[in-house]
């Protein structure tokens, strides 16, 4: 789901309003600003290849009560992926690195387990990486080859290829790809090949450089707790890649205008269409979901339209686009509290300017599941640093998570719920039709006992 805000479009589409009353945004938004406890955000809609709506809310920070405006620069986290994806993606139009090639052949010195991964495993999450997080390390435009350099062969958990596995630690590999064969820093080579093109002048990795503008300062909070800055400021340049990109919602809808006319912008070509298209195109399926992963995006049918999207998740700050090419469309909003997306606001802008059908109904979760299909589930499973067992119980699934124990109800579409900190899951089969994976919090977990 995704996210919008400026004028109101006539146009008339089936199951659409002549004129959307983008009004109801506002009031949506400062609701779950206050519900969610986030200081500020930004909304910008899209429609038929014009900025429809962007307005800002609240503030940057809730101890200087600075104003936030389309132009505040915020930390996407992961929806910078599209961004690390389009700059490779730039190189394989330029002939200069291939796809399916190992990327020993562009960047030296790599462990092997690690030069014999491909681009395309890495940008579509089938590289069977574990995945880590780091909010605090380096500064410095060598830490990304070190870190990679310095990376363990375990760190390879599942057979490549095989299947998704969600990891930003892909993309920084991909990042330092692309270091490697331009001979630039990672954040001045998508500069170059992303940024400028577009007229994102302000959008940058270096946050030396973010705070030479306004921008907005990162917070917790939630309904009960107040907000609060977070300090010290989290960074780390060996995760640039993956998740740190400072930009401001007017700015990103330079990029996704650009995206939904296949690469033009003001008249000239700033992105290739080749690069568009590889990042519209389904790359591996999402295990428990009709969802597929292309290339730093998310393709998805959302009620009859095909939809892209990505959303971002890290300390102090939340974002989420998604764009709808068929319609020309999409919602850009940004927000500076840990995950905070600003969701009912999104569905609603989606409301107003795609035409949605009517809500899927569930089909009823399965009463009863045989014995032996119960008994192909049950085993170990480990992956991320997590280890998970699944057992049987009176004719039901448990899952033993760091000591403790959470049955497990089945739900629709093969999934598992628990009231624990692992609320849903789902088993993955092997192409022999055995259970081999489990699939929690978008990692793939192997079986491993």
């Amino acid at each position: 789901m995704r996210l919008l805000p400026l004028l109101s479009l006539a146009c008339a589409l089936p199951g659409l309003a002549q004129n959307p009353d983008f009004t109801v945004l506002d009031e949506l938004a400062q609701r779950a600003l206050r519900e969610s406890g986030t200081p500020g955000a930004v909304i910008t809609v899209i429609h038929h290849g014009q900025v429809v709506y962007e307005k800002a809310f609240g503030v940057t920070d809730v101890e200087t009560q600075g104003r936030v405006t389309p132009e505040t620069l915020f930390r996407i986290g992961s929806t910078t992926k599209m961004f690390t994806a389009a700059a490779v993606l730039t190189l394989v139009e330029e002939g200069r690195v291939d796809l399916d090639k190992r990327i020993s052949t562009y960047v030296q010195s790599l462990p092997p387990k690690i030069g014999a991964l491909t681009l395309r495993q890495l940008l579509s999450h089938t590289a069977g990486l574990g995945d880590r997080g780091s909010g605090h390390g380096r500064h410095d435009d060598s830490a990304l080859g070190d870190a990679i350099r310095a990376l363990p062969p375990e760190i390879v958990e599942l057979d490549p290829g095989a299947v998704y596995s969600y990891s930003s630690l892909g993309y920084w590999i991909a990042g330092l790809v692309l270091e490697s064969v331009t001979g630039q820093p990672f954040a001045d080579a998508v500069a170059e090949r992303v940024f400028r093109p577009l007229g994102m002048t302000r959008t940058t990795f270096r946050p030396l450089a973010a705070m030479t503008y306004p921008f907005a300062q990162q917070h917790e909070g939630s309904a009960k707790q107040a907000p609060r800055v977070i300090r010290p400021f989290a960074d780390d340049s060996s995760t640039w890649p993956g998740g740190s990109l400072f930009s401001s919602a007017h700015e990103l809808s330079r990029f996704v205008l650009a995206f939904l006319q296949k690469g033009k912008l003001d008249g000239k070509q700033a992105l290739a269409a080749g690069v568009v298209s590889a990042m519209s195109q389904p790359h591996a399926a999402i295990p428990g979901s009709t969802d597929h992963y292309t290339y730093g995006l998310v393709a998805s049918n959302d009620r009859g339209v095909f939809t892209l999207s990505h959303g971002g998740a890290r300390v102090g700050f939340g974002s989420f686009i998604v764009m709808a090419p068929e319609q020309r469309s999409g919602i850009i909003v940004v927000t500076n509290r840990s995950g905070s997306t600003l969701a009912p606001v999104v569905q609603k802008a989606m409301e107003l300017v795609l035409p949605l059908g009517p809500e899927e109904s569930q089909p009823p979760a399965p009463t009863t599941i045989p014995e032996e299909t119960l008994k192909s589930y049950t085993g170990t499973y480990a992956g991320g640093g997590w280890r998970i067992t699944i057992t049987r119980d009176a004719g039901r699934l448990v899952l033993i998570f760091q000591g403790k124990q959470y049955p497990a109800k089945p739900a629709p579409g093969g999934h598992f719920t628990t009231e624990g900190p692992l609320s849903d899951f789902v088993f993955v089969p092997a192409p022999d039709d055995s259970i081999r994976y489990l699939h929690v919090e978008l990692r793939t977990l192997r079986k491993i006992e």
